[in-house]
């Protein structure tokens, strides 16, 4: 029974041992990339090691303690990496014997080697008269040989100053797309500038932002607005949709977590109808004398997009605004912003033995359906002394998108027919068309 309980304990102590081990916090830091920041060594200007601890120049030698603490607060700050410094591992750094003349490429070579870092940074600072001059090395394995991966140099009037230099010095030290410094977005760029796409469809925008030195700056967030959301929507991934025809301007704002946000960039994006529809019929009330249901043939044509319709109008002294006491003039105004507003589309429907009408019709489209009003002419193939008349139409429609340049429509429509002759009545009728659109 002791056996038992020992063995038991045992094993719990080696499952919470595992499960400590590949926690992400402990799995976080065992894949953290050790970068060692060594101080500043000491040249003279014949560009010879100095000991700093037998130097009188008290800045000088606080300045190469300074400079590696300053290097190190960066990274830190940064947050990728698992940083020690040549206080942390002071014990391990004095074992090694280094002395003052010890070359930062030999430092270097050694903390790589013992497997101590993944990283080493290093510096010299050098007095030449009375300008400061500050150089640094970072050094890493490169195919088992400790490499020199990067470095930076900055210069400085007086050696108080030399701590400015520490952003500029680990920028430059590191790749671009590592940006230990955040740099600031000076531009942005959208390419295209302009586009046009189809109603219903969607685009990708591909943006870029750029540094003041023209560098591009990794991983920035970017905000998108659309000038005219009822015609075209933009999401926060800057993906466009075209929801009416006509044209907005999409406004692009880089940010980042620190760096202030250069000058926008624009883009028009046009929104255009479908150019081309068939419809194929028939009508749910049919014409008096006439059996069964008729089939009507249909061609649906947008030659122009009329962008008056993205302008806001508005009423000058010189003119009048609509009798709201008047209904007829409520209705006039009605079907008159329908036409100036919406696309003007051409209606060509016809019964192959009985009829031919020709209509235009003001449509308001948008991405799910449309709506349309406008008027025409009915003129009989037959017997061209039957009933003829002037037509007035009305269109609703809603449309599945299986392509970006093709759509299945369904529409239902009312054409209200007033003879020219008085020998005949006025008469209503509702036709329901199925069919498909073209885009350019």
């Amino acid at each position: 029974m002791r056996k038992r309980t020992d063995l038991i304990i045992i094993m719990s102590l080696l499952v919470l041992l595992i499960a400590g081990l590949l926690s992400p916090s402990v799995w976080a830091e065992t894949n953290s990339e050790r970068v060692v920041v060594l101080d500043f060594l000491t040249l003279d200007e014949n560009g010879n090691y100095i000991d700093t601890l037998a130097l009188k120049h008290t800045d000088l030698v606080n300045l190469s303690r300074i400079m590696s603490q300053g290097i190190a607060a960066r990274l830190v700050q940064y947050g990728e990496f698992d940083v020690l410094d040549s206080i942390s591992l002071r014990d391990e750094i004095n074992s090694l014997g280094f002395t003052y003349e010890t070359s930062a490429y030999e430092r270097a070579q050694v903390l790589l080697e013992s497997n101590l870092a993944d990283q080493v940074i290093t510096g010299s600072i050098t007095l030449l008269q009375n300008t400061a001059v500050l150089g640094v090395q970072r050094f890493q394995m490169i195919d088992g040989q400790p490499t020199l991966a990067g470095s930076a140099m900055g210069t400085t009037a007086r050696v108080s100053d030399a701590p400015s230099l520490v952003d500029t010095l680990v920028s430059s030290l590191f790749p671009a797309d590592v940006q230990v410094i955040e740099r600031s977005i000076e531009q942005v760029f959208v390419v295209p500038s302009q586009i046009r796409m189809n109603l219903g469809g969607s685009k990708q925008i591909t943006v870029y932002a750029l540094d003041s030195m023209g560098r591009p700056v990794t991983n920035p967030e970017f905000l998108y607005f659309s000038s005219d959301e009822s015609k075209v929507e933009v999401n926060e991934h800057g993906v466009v949709r075209g929801l009416q025809p006509g044209t907005s301007t999409i406004t692009v704002r880089a940010i980042s977590r620190t760096a202030r946000s250069g000058s926008p960039a624009t883009m028009s994006v046009t929104v255009v109808p479908p150019v081309l529809g068939v419809r194929v019929g028939t009508l749910v009330t049919n014409r008096a004398g006439i059996e069964g249901r008729p089939i009507r043939l249909g061609v649906r044509l947008t030659p122009t997009v009329d962008q008056r319709g993205t302008q806001q109008k508005t009423v000058t002294p010189t003119q009048t605004a609509p009798d709201v006491t008047n209904p007829l003039s409520l209705v006039s105004s009605f079907f008159s912003s329908l036409l100036t507003n919406g696309l003007i589309t051409i209606d060509l429907d016809f019964d192959p033995t009985k009829e031919l009408l020709v209509a235009f019709s003001g449509v308001q489209r948008s991405a799910s359906g449309y709506i349309g009003t406008g008027v025409g002419y009915l003129s009989p193939l037959d017997d061209l002394s039957a009933e003829k008349g002037f037509v007035f139409r009305f269109t609703l429609g809603s449309q599945y998108r299986p392509s970006d340049r093709f759509t299945l429509p369904i529409e239902a429509v009312m054409d209200a027919i007033f003879p020219t002759s008085s020998a005949f009545k006025p008469t209503f009728r509702i036709g329901i068309n199925v069919g498909f659109d073209l885009f350019p």
